[in-house]
């Protein structure tokens, strides 16, 4: 009996030596892609790529024996580590941070449609009433870091929710509001300011946040402006002023098409 249980027990060793070694890796990976997943809504996933080819090229170095660009990414290897500590000390504290506040039971809600029209009738009205408007739209390069820096909203896109927001003296009518899946999902954002000449003097504040969120990452913003009543666009880093109402719904189901998003065929005057 007693060499029937060893013999069992060895059998269990045996198979959990294997299995550790898959779990393992299993949850080696699982880390690896959520860590992935949550920097890739940010902008340290474009450092993260740089770093990335910097080790691919030392270790291309070091095959081909190039040993003045071997000894120099040696050299310069501490200093990078300390640096990607102080880079990504925003985006690892938040890391941390949802790891703790996850829910791992919940399953994943799918994205609502994009309400064009909602958002259209909104802007247009504004427009109209000379109110001024900020309205950001995610499309590859993820936003969280500016909605964080908002107060979250997590609501459906409706032109009256849209209008209420920024209806002057409003508490959060100062700011951008950030699309994100086709929601709301933060109002008051604090946004980089541009110093692109083509910011001109009589554009605000908001012209010059709009263009400055356009250049640091792919998003489409749109601008009301409370002065002149007219509607702007930014894009890829490019200002466009005076957007025609019936031009408006056309041009963003343009800029929102993945396949076009970093192409200007569109024409815009």
């Amino acid at each position: 009996m007693e060499e029937i249980f060893n013999n069992i027990w060895n059998y269990i060793a045996i198979f959990w030596s294997y299995a550790r070694n898959v779990f393992d890796i299993i949850i080696v990976a699982f880390l690896f892609y959520w860590a992935y997943s949550f920097l890739s809504n940010t902008r340290a996933i474009q450092l993260l790529k740089g770093i990335l080819v910097i080790a691919v090229v030392a270790i291309l170095s070091n095959i081909l024996r190039l040993d003045t660009l071997n000894w120099l990414i040696t050299n310069i290897s501490s200093v990078v580590v300390i640096l990607i500590v102080i880079l990504f000390q925003p985006e690892l504290r938040r890391l941390i941070t949802q790891f703790g506040q996850r829910n791992w039971i919940s399953s994943a809600v799918s994205p609502e449609p994009f309400p064009l029209d909602e958002l259209v009738s909104a802007i247009v009205a504004m427009a109209e009433l000379k109110i001024g408007a900020l309205i950001v739209i995610e499309r590859n390069t993820g936003l969280r870091n500016y909605a964080e820096s908002g107060v979250i909203v997590d609501a459906s896109v409706t032109e009256e929710l849209i209008r209420t927001i920024f209806f002057p003296n409003t508490y959060l009518h100062d700011g951008a509001i950030i699309i994100q899946e086709g929601r709301i999902s933060a109002a008051a954002c604090y946004l980089p300011l541009s110093d692109s000449k083509q910011i001109k003097k009589h554009h605000g504040a908001r012209h010059r946040a709009a263009l400055g969120i356009a250049e640091e990452t792919d998003a489409l913003v749109l601008v009301s402006s409370e002065e002149t009543g007219t509607i702007s666009i930014m894009v890829n880093g490019k200002f466009h002023s005076k957007i025609k109402v019936n031009d408006l719904k056309n041009i963003i189901l343009y800029f929102m098409n993945p396949k076009t998003a970093y192409e200007e065929k569109y024409s815009i005057k």
